[in-house]
């Protein structure tokens, strides 16, 4: 996804309208459908890659993997908001192994 993000950039950026300096500049740059599709593709490697770092994380510290199966879906759909919950999740999962004298 890397390389795809890349090559669509080097390929489409020069070209596009547009820019990051406000909104309305970044609307403009998703009317060009090459950028688009850099976008969804830079979009689709940050979810995985939090997804990925979401799984090693809870397995090094212990979360069941069913219950970080709930934030892996909303990480893929909606970033952020997956990652909040995992960390709500992390922090509660942790909070109660310290009350119970657990390890996390």
């Amino acid at each position: 996804m890397s390389v795809a993000y890349t090559a669509l950039i080097l390929v489409h950026w020069a070209d596009a309208p547009g820019g990051f300096s406000s909104l309305a500049d970044v609307m403009a740059l998703f009317t060009d459908p090459p950028v688009a599709l850099a976008g969804w593709v830079h979009y689709l490697a940050f979810d995985l890659l939090i997804g990925a770092w979401i799984t090693r994380t809870a397995q090094r510290e212990g979360i069941p993997h069913l219950l970080i199966l709930p934030c892996l879906v909303p990480t893929f759909l909606f970033g952020p908001a997956g990652f909040l919950a995992f960390l709500i999740l992390r922090a509660g999962f942790t909070a109660r192994a310290r009350l119970t004298g657990r390890p996390a």
